[in-house]
């Protein structure tokens, strides 16, 4: 359980290295991410499914802090979306549901924002 939330932790603080230029990409007022950037975001969404799919608790979770208000915001969101689908039975379901969300938040991170 421990193990699960310093992960968690260690990819929202890597999340917010990947985007070095963040400040000044919200300056511009457009968001760029790169192939990295959603690798990461892959990554933190598996995470956090997996430990859905282990039943830790969703406040335990949430009481994980990166020191960026935007980073908690974004990790609030995932924890949310992955808590809303049920925990599966098998291992095999379980680990189809954690790279089915990592993948489709990664692809929702590679989709150009229009506007």
């Amino acid at each position: 359980m421990l193990k699960g939330r310093w992960m968690s932790l260690l990819v929202l603080s890597a999340l917010g290295l990947a985007c070095t230029n963040a400040a000044q990409a919200q300056t511009l007022g457009e968001i760029q991410t790169t192939p990295h950037v959603c690798d990461v975001f892959r990554i933190l969404a598996g995470s956090i499914m997996q430990s859905r799919q282990n039943d830790e608790s969703k406040a335990s979770l949430l009481a994980v802090k990166s020191g960026n208000p935007d980073h908690d915001k974004l990790g609030a969101m995932l924890i949310n979306d992955a808590y809303s689908l049920p925990v599966r039975s098998s291992q095999e379901q379980k680990n189809e549901a954690i790279n089915a969300f990592a993948d489709k938040w990664r692809d929702t991170c590679n989709k150009p924002v229009s506007g």
